[in-house]
């Protein structure tokens, strides 16, 4: 009976895997195109025909075209806005000759007229109806006479750097039909494609002095004696194009004559060529490690980089043959790489051919070519919705650049030569740190993204950081747990299976788990569907009677496998893997280990590495080893991170100081964090400075981050003009990032605070004891900025009656008024604050807590947040050093002959307007403020206002120069010396963010 369900099963699953692959289908588009190049005008005019063979269940009434080329007509198509949001405005408000497009189209399908109609929104976009619906099984033949403007290369790939020409997304091509219906996407330059297969015939004519790399097998028989005589020129005199004289980037006159080339390729979905008169051109041949066949490379480059580009046939052979050994053999006749200028980044890939930007080193450009030549398997083979799974493309493709450069070159210290040169301790970093460290940082600081995020929705970072490194870090620890011959089969198999198909995530997954055996439902569902972090530490190491008995548990969001390795004297020993789904395991080692390792390897991309090591030396083993280092350094899962510094510093009262950092902020950051910084007080003769210790979690949902922290702050601050003050303050605190990692132009951030704080001013003291909620958000668009910030506080003198509370609201709003690269703003800022309760037993300190027109001086910083220069200035430049929050003035008030004009413990309303000034530098700007609030004397409310110039450097320093102020505000002053009136500002804010210390060592 058990035999007959189990064959039952098996007939049952082999019916339905037949089924799913009989179910698979796609569309397939055959195309002839014949195109020349106008290089006066810059421009392409053509003529398409292209069969499309409907091979879907359903009857098509329409095809949806993709005419890219109309994304660079202006700044209001989807490449225009999102360039704009990133900062570039070429498209917005260059001029018309950096803009492209595509027009002159008369479509037909079958001989017959065919209606097209465009996307309101989206002019790269069109509806091409059709005359006779389309029934599955049959095909049409559509063609059309185009013509395009060719962009300027500065925008994104489609474009000409004078007479160089990147020929890219530059033909009318059907969007992709398939299970999930019509793809039509708008050209972007973040987000990339996805595209039919089919089969390429392409004539292009242009100037006989043109060097071509393209897509395709070129079928000219005299352009083919033109490349081999360049490939043989250039190789008899390379020494020649390394001379100073033959190095100059100069364009040729173009020739006379005229050329006609063929190109043909079969099992490809675009069709890209490159075209310089400069080009000197490399050839080569790589065989294949599995079918011996032989493949011709073509490296293509000006001689202005020939010194760089010396060793490019042997990148373009060695990532052929490395992508082919571990993937599959690459299944075309030629790959090619030319060297150009691109805007979209350091390399495009196309099939057959890539495009590679300026390089620095020969490491660089030996990366990017491999990098680029690898995307004609993941893309070019395999081609992937990169739109919507840009992981399945450039993570997957990051996984094989990886393993390419720590199997060529196992001691590379790529990423040393990245940061510092090496220096201070980031010495010894590889290629894969360079990914690992880059996500890890991010991840760190709660601002990573899930891998499967829809590419154009990924921020500028984690495009990188994730959808690049973070992909291939996972899918290297998944090598690492299947061992590389198994991993190599899966991989193999996926290729075999889906080579020039459409695959899915889901297919990526069945095919790998079918082969492997495996359930890696933690690496498709936790690490590519969501932010969850790996985490695993050592809980207990017992070694004795010739084994080693280790527990481990899971302490992370991931229930993943992970590696543990035994060492004894340095050496490893033996490796065993902990299987996913226990949260605590126990595993034994067959000898004694005097040290134990999870993540050895390092390729399981854990945020927290603290945890992962024991030793048995010491008394405390699973603390590791501590290393003194200066300044700081990478954060090494062996060692106890120490660093140290000396520091400076001053203040009006302490004078000059003099002290010594110790802190252990590495890169990327310890999830336990410290910071001792005593510093010795010339004008004190005392010890002041900081300290800081924090621990931060990254939850799974609902906040990006969340870290509990005390603060300790001791300077001296003349208090009530004693000599001798001294503050000293306690401040625990718990801050986190409130949101979901899923990106967005919205962060919220909440922080809670408490505070003990002991003034001394001998032989008296003073105690406060309070604390405050805060809450920030902040929306921030490419001409729009929001901040608001909501904020109770409460203070209370434990010896005395003196408390208080009150809560307060600021809004700013930011609007870009001169859009292009000149960039003005406009702000306005709206504040409101009230005492819900003031009793001070010492009226004398009321103005101490009262809200200030001007901004918070030292004295009315109760919490010790910022840093100030003068914090019990009362007059001159220190004593309202601050400008951006309470009222926000930027007069001078309450310094003067009334006191404490402009200050209130009641309740205050405030607008404030700056607008940087739309000619001349940018530093300049017009102010003007108004303000409504309760003064304790008067009767009625008291308003205040103010208009005047001024001069900013970014948000740090401010000069403010008064032109009209109301009445009450210039009788405060003790004097109509108008230099009394002039505003200084300075926002060093060290306290309140200590752990942006590092930013402030030399």
């Amino acid at each position: 009976m058990k035999s007959q369900l189990l064959l039952a099963f098996l007939f049952l699953g082999f019916i339905q895997s037949q089924s799913s692959a009989q179910s698979y289908w796609q569309q397939k588009v055959d195309y002839t195109i014949t195109v020349k190049l106008d290089d006066v005008k810059h421009s392409l005019s053509g003529y398409e025909s292209f069969v499309y063979h409907n091979n879907s269940p359903q009857t098509l009434d329409f095809i949806y075209i993709h005419l890219w080329p109309n994304a660079y007509t202006s700044g209001k198509t989807a490449l225009g806005k999102q360039l704009y949001e990133s900062g570039e405005t070429l498209l917005s408000f260059g001029k018309d000759s950096i803009r492209g497009g595509i027009d002159s189209l008369h479509f037909q399908v079958n001989g017959q007229d065919a209606s097209l109609s465009f996307e309101p929104k989206n002019p790269d976009i069109a509806k091409l109806q059709l005359n006779t619906p389309l029934k599955p099984g049959e095909s049409i033949t559509v063609t059309t006479p185009f013509h395009v403007k060719i962009p300027s290369g500065e925008v994104s790939r489609l474009g000409h750097v004078g007479q160089s020409y990147q020929i890219t997304q530059w033909y009318p091509k059907p969007a992709v039909y398939d299970k999930n219906g019509w793809n039509q996407i708008p050209y972007l330059t973040q987000g990339e494609f996805y595209s039919e297969y089919g089969t390429f015939d392409v004539s292009i004519t242009l100037p006989k002095n043109y060097v071509v790399g393209a897509t395709g097998d070129l079928q000219t028989a005299s352009e083919i004696g033109f490349m081999d005589e360049k490939a043989a020129y250039t190789k008899d005199n390379f020494q020649s194009l390394l001379q100073k004289e033959n190095r100059n980037n100069k364009f040729p006159t173009s020739s006379s004559e005229w050329k006609t080339i063929r190109y043909t390729q079969k099992d490809v979905h675009d069709f890209a060529w490159f075209a310089d008169k400069r080009y000197a051109v490399l050839k080569g041949e790589v065989e294949l490690p599995h079918s011996k066949r032989k493949v011709t490379t073509w490296a293509l480059f000006t001689p202005k980089n020939a010194g760089l580009w010396k060793r490019s046939s042997e990148y373009i052979h060695d990532g052929t043959y490395y992508y082919s050994l571990w993937n599959g053999d690459y299944p075309y006749n030629q790959v090619t790489a030319v060297d150009g200028t691109i805007s979209a980044g350091g390399g495009m890939e196309y099939p057959n051919v890539t495009v590679i930007g300026n390089a620095s080193s020969d490491t660089e450009l030996e990366v990017v070519i491999v990098h680029e030549v690898g995307h004609n398997w993941f893309y070019g083979i395999l081609g992937s919705n990169e739109r919507v799974h840009g992981w399945m493309d450039e993570g997957m493709n990051t996984l094989n650049e990886m393993r390419y450069m720590y199997t060529k070159y196992p001691n590379n210290t790529y990423l040393s030569n990245q940061i510092l040169d090496g220096k201070f301790h980031f010495d010894h970093l590889s290629h894969y740190d360079s990914g690992d460290f880059i996500y890890r940082v991010v991840a760190g600081l709660g601002e990573d993204q899930p891998i499967e995020t829809h590419s154009a929705k990924f921020t500028d970072i984690n495009y990188g950081a994730v959808m690049y490194m973070k992909t291939g870090l996972v899918f290297n620890y998944l090598k690492q747990y299947l061992g590389d011959s198994l991993f190599d089969q899966c991989m193999q198999t996926y290729y075999t299976e889906w080579s020039f198909k459409h695959p899915q995530p889901e297919d990526m997954r069945a095919t790998l788990e079918r082969v492997s055996g495996r359930d890696l439902s933690w690496l498709f569902t936790d690490l590519i569907q969501t932010t969850n972090h790996i985490d695993y530490k050592i809980t207990k190491v017992k070694s004795f009677g010739g084994k080693t008995t280790v527990t481990v548990k899971n302490a992370g969001q991931v229930d993943g496998p992970i590696e543990v390795t035994g060492f004894r004297d340095g050496q490893k020993i033996q490796t065993l893997w902990v299987e996913n789904g226990v949260n605590k395991s126990e595993i034994t080692f067959d000898s004694e280990m005097d040290a134990v390792q999870i993540n050895a390897s390092g390729r399981a991309p854990e945020i927290n590495q603290s945890n992962n090591y024991w030793h048995q030396k010491g008394l405390f083993g699973k603390i590791e080893p501590p290393r003194l280092q200066l300044f700081t350094g990478k954060n090494e899962p062996t060692r106890s991170n120490l660093f140290w510094s000396p520091i400076l510093g001053g203040n009006e009262y302490d004078k000059f100081m003099l002290g010594l950092a110790l802190h252990n902020f590495s890169i990327p950051n310890n999830r336990f964090q410290f910071l001792l910084a005593p510093m010795y007080s010339f004008g004190g003769k005392r010890v002041s400075g900081i300290a800081e210790a924090s621990i931060t979690c990254l939850p799974k949902k609902n906040l990006k981050l969340s870290r509990f922290g005390v603060s300790l702050r001791s300077f001296k601050n003349d208090t009530l003009g004693r000599n001798d003050g001294y503050y000293v303050a306690v401040l625990p605190y718990w801050t986190a990032k409130i949101g979901n990692r899923i990106g967005g132009p919205i962060s919220q951030n909440i922080r809670i605070q408490s505070m003990y704080r002991l003034d001394v001013f001998r032989p008296k003291q003073r105690e406060l004891i309070g604390g405050y909620l805060q809450y920030d958000f902040n929306y921030s668009k490419a001409d729009h900025i929001v901040d608001l910030q909501v904020r109770s506080d409460y203070a209370a003198n434990p010896v005395n009656s003196d408390n208080l509370s009150r809560s307060s609201i600021a809004a700013t709003y930011k609007y870009r008024y001169i859009k292009n690269k000149r960039s003005r703003w406009v702000e306005l800022r709206l504040f409101a604050g009230n005492y819900w309760n003031f009793n001070m037993y010492n009226s004398g300190n009321a103005a101490n807590y009262a809200y200030a027109l001007s901004g918070a001086s030292g004295g009315q910083d109760l919490f010790v947040e910022d840093y100030f220069f003068g914090r019990s200035a009362q007059s001159g430049i220190w004593s309202q050093q601050r400008l951006d929050n309470m009222g926000g003035f930027r007069s001078t008030v309450g310094n003067g002959k009334s006191g404490y004009f402009g200050t209130t413990t009641t309740w205050m309303t405030t607008a404030n307007f700056y607008m940087e000034t739309p000619i001349g530098p940018k530093i300049f700007g017009i102010y003007a403020d108004f303000g409504v609030f309760d003064q304790a004397y008067k009767s009625k409310p008291t308003q205040a206002y103010d208009v005047g110039l001024a001069m900013r450097l970014g948000t740090v320093f401010g000069i403010y120069f008064p032109v009209l102020q109301s009445k009450n505000i210039t009788d405060a002053y003790s004097s109509q010396n108008y230099a009394e009136r002039i505003r200084f500002t300075v926002k060093f804010n060290l306290t309140n963010k200590p752990l942006n210390f590092l930013k402030l060592l030399p």
